[in-house]
């Protein structure tokens, strides 16, 4: 894998090109930002610019947000361009989320591994996609109704960009986790991939992701991607998934 090239394949055909259901896409020379119709929800998705105008565009994005009374977050990959915009976004308030690693699996080399699927529930409607939501919940905490409407907006407009995946017992939610596809792209991510604490070792993160790779294949994606957690890291790996750059988060401060 040339992880340059497919650096350069997703910054065109994912961070510039994403999905707008449930908000507005736009674009500038400078960058690429979806504005969510929630308060959380919204991001800078894709940029590039010179070093020399990071701390201008920075305060020019804060001043758009807060005039709409927004959260968002900026996203960088150690790829990006200009370097100092980590540096620029904490000195203007920024919170700093984790990094993660965003890794990369060739489908066409991926191994298929038998996973039971009578153990796993694909969701469609609102009660559903509820359910997948409450896992996210317990599982990190924090306000997930902009991830709830952005879900149930895209399974509702366009079905084919997006399947949710849950698994229960008794009754109740304990996985949840979803794949999506952007119109012509060679790319597929998985997303949410969480287990609530009591029910973590079971082997349902594994179940749903091989579920996942599995539907990629066969709907034809190339490339399957992930922002994979130090947790979920070694598990993806040795499904032949590769680092490709190291993503962090930045949520902008509170007005």
């Amino acid at each position: 894998m040339n992880k340059a090239d497919v650096m350069q394949e997703y910054n065109e055909f994912e961070r510039k090109l994403i999905n707008s259901f449930n908000g507005a896409k736009e674009s500038d020379s400078n960058l690429t930002k979806f504005v969510s119709k929630d308060r959380h929800g919204s991001y800078i998705s894709f940029f590039n610019f010179d070093e020399s105008r990071t701390e201008s565009i920075v305060r020019e994005q804060l001043a758009y947000f807060d005039e709409r009374n927004l959260c968002f977050e900026w996203k960088t990959y150690s790829t990006d361009v200009p370097s100092n915009i980590g540096e620029v976004l904490l000195a203007n308030g920024f919170k700093q989320e984790e990094s993660e690693s965003f890794m990369v699996l060739e489908l066409a080399k991926a191994v298929d591994e038998p996973f039971d699927d009578l153990l796993i529930t694909e969701v469609t409607d609102s009660k559903g996609i509820r359910d997948a939501i409450r896992v996210q919940e317990q599982v990190w905490g924090g306000d997930f109704e902009w991830q709830y409407h952005y879900l149930l907006n895209l399974k509702q407009y366009s079905p084919e960009s997006v399947s949710i995946y849950v698994v229960y017992v008794d009754n109740l939610p304990v996985t949840s986790a979803w794949l999506t596809f952007n119109g012509s792209s060679p790319f597929a991510g998985i997303w949410g991939g969480s287990t609530v604490k009591e029910h973590r070792g079971k082997g349902f993160y594994s179940l749903l992701l091989n579920k996942r790779i599995a539907e990629a294949k066969s709907r034809g994606a190339k490339y399957l991607i992930i922002d994979a957690s130090d947790m979920s890291k070694p598990i993806v790996a040795k499904r032949g998934f590769e680092v490709v750059a190291i993503t962090t988060g930045y949520t902008s401060p509170s007005r």
